[in-house]
């Protein structure tokens, strides 16, 4: 089943981050989701980011670019 993982990201100050990837990777393997499973998602102006994954146990990785 999947579910909506969303939100918005900020820096340390309050202020919308944009320019990094979001990234989800499987911890677990489960009849819908096999480990290293990577999706990702790169937040809008605002920080804005929403991603549909199956559901589980995800490790989450800012990549600032």
């Amino acid at each position: 089943m999947a579910v909506k993982i969303s939100g918005v990201l900020k820096d340390g100050t309050g202020k919308p981050v944009q320019n990094c990837t979001i990234q989800l990777k499987a911890r677990r393997n489960s009849t819908t989701v096999v480990v290293n499973t990577v999706g990702s998602e790169n937040p809008d102006e605002a920080g804005r980011y929403s991603m549909d994954v199956e559901y589980g146990q995800y490790s989450v990785i800012l990549q600032v670019d």
